[in-house]
């Protein structure tokens, strides 16, 4: 009798480096949104049966230019390695070697009319299409994705990693509009709050994530353990990273997605 497992994959989109993912400029079509992002599913053989996602909208005000596809690609580890990197972070998906650990692909389309889109005023939601969408970009036949995981990285007693990543589809970028309520001298300071006004950041962000400043490559420490609408609790006190008044402050996980396993 089938069995199912539902996992979340939460990635960094960010990884350290804002400035091809600053919330300004486009992230441009056919780059790296986010890297091989490791995940716990029963060990063997699986398959996926669906695939949901929920992307932050622009600035939290949704509008056509925060619709994007995402082409999403699954591999596993091979000779006890895991898949190479697709390339950087909010560039061009140059990298090189992985293409021996792919293990299937998927879509989640963003074009209005044609995949499974709905939107709310600030978040734009994605269910992954089982049959062909026909005309109008429809890529076709995605579900059911069968695949079969290498045993050698298990850490976890009847697991195995699944790898994912994604490349964009068109252009957009993922601002915030969620702005710093004054400057935070971090060497005095040493608060795990921050106080910040602009945006509603219940909109923005979420229990867990990593957060960033618009113009600083090292996150703000701690992740996210509380989101109110002017104030972000975080779990570590920062005592590193300066933060300027009216900064725009970034998640780095603006995208997160379920995937549905039977096995």
């Amino acid at each position: 009798m089938s069995k199912y497992f539902a996992v979340n994959v939460i990635p960094d989109c960010i990884a350290g480096d804002v400035s091809n993912n600053n919330g300004t400029a486009d992230v441009t079509a056919g780059s790296v949104i986010f890297d091989w992002t490791a995940v716990d599913v029963p060990s063997g053989t699986g398959i996926i049966q669906s695939i949901s996602a929920i992307v932050n909208a622009e600035d939290a005000t949704y509008a056509s230019s925060s619709l994007s596809d995402y082409e999403l690609l699954f591999a596993r580890s091979l000779r006890g390695s895991a898949p190479p990197s697709l390339g950087t972070i909010g560039a061009t998906a140059n990298g090189v070697g992985w293409q021996e650990h792919l293990v299937g692909v998927a879509q989640i389309e963003g074009t209005a009319g044609v995949g499974t889109l709905q939107h709310t005023d600030f978040h734009i939601v994605y269910n992954a299409a089982t049959t062909g969408n026909g005309g109008n970009g429809g890529r076709g036949h995605t579900l059911p994705l069968v695949y079969q995981l290498d045993h050698t990285v298990s850490t976890i007693p009847g697991f195995d990693k699944l790898y994912v990543a994604g490349i964009q589809g068109q252009n957009r970028n993922y601002g915030t509009a969620v702005l710093a309520n004054g400057a935070v001298d971090a060497s005095s300071a040493q608060a795990t709050t921050v106080t910040v006004d602009g945006t509603d950041a219940r909109k923005i962000f979420s229990y867990g994530d990593t957060v960033y400043v618009n113009d600083l490559d090292t996150p703000i420490p701690g992740t996210l353990t509380k989101v109110e609408a002017t104030t972000l609790t975080f779990s570590e006190a920062n005592t590193t990273v300066d933060i300027a008044d009216n900064d725009e402050l970034l998640t780095a996980n603006p995208i997160r997605i379920k995937l549905g396993i039977e096995f």
